[in-house]
């Protein structure tokens, strides 16, 4: 029987697939969408233009996360460059793995993952919602921990921080 990490690969996104990415970001975020109504922020209300920004961004990859071979999520790693002070500096920004597909280990091979194709990232980044106790508990199993003071996005929801440094 197979491992579920051999079986999940990270497929770069060209901006031709830009409307197969939203509509798995839209399906991941939707439920999200509906329970704290996070308007301003929620990436089920981007647009398949903001979508496609993101995969043509120079200062950033974005992949398909496929699971057998078929998408199933999205993550995109975005950096700093030219300046000393954010060399090797990557923000997280979105993970998502669509609701049939999570609670399967599948977030925690990607981020594993990430972290071996970035291996001299020195600080990881990232922001989730503070009341979604199992994408903290993800985060926190991989290495990360809270930083700084948490965002409030509105009377539902409180964004928190979270870093990872590398020595």
């Amino acid at each position: 029987m197979s491992n579920i990490n051999d079986l999940i690969e990270l497929k770069p996104v060209n901006k031709e697939e830009a409307g197969c990415l939203h509509k798995l970001q839209v399906e991941a975020f939707l439920p999200l969408y509906e329970k704290y109504h996070d308007d301003d922020i929620s990436p089920a209300k981007e647009s398949v233009e903001t979508v496609e920004g993101k995969i043509t961004d120079v200062n950033s990859d974005y992949y398909f996360i496929l699971l057998g071979g078929q998408p199933v999520g999205g993550v995109r790693v975005k950096w700093h460059n030219g300046s000393t002070v954010h060399k090797n500096y990557n923000w997280i920004s979105p993970i998502y793995v669509v609701p049939k597909f999570q609670n399967r280990g599948i977030a925690t091979c990607v981020i594993e993952k990430l972290f071996d194709i970035y291996s001299d990232t020195i600080e990881w980044h990232l922001a989730t919602i503070k009341q979604e106790k199992g994408n903290c508990h993800l985060y926190e199993k991989v290495g990360f921990v809270a930083e700084g003071e948490d965002i409030k996005v509105n009377d539902k929801m409180m964004l928190i921080k979270y870093v990872k440094i590398n020595n």
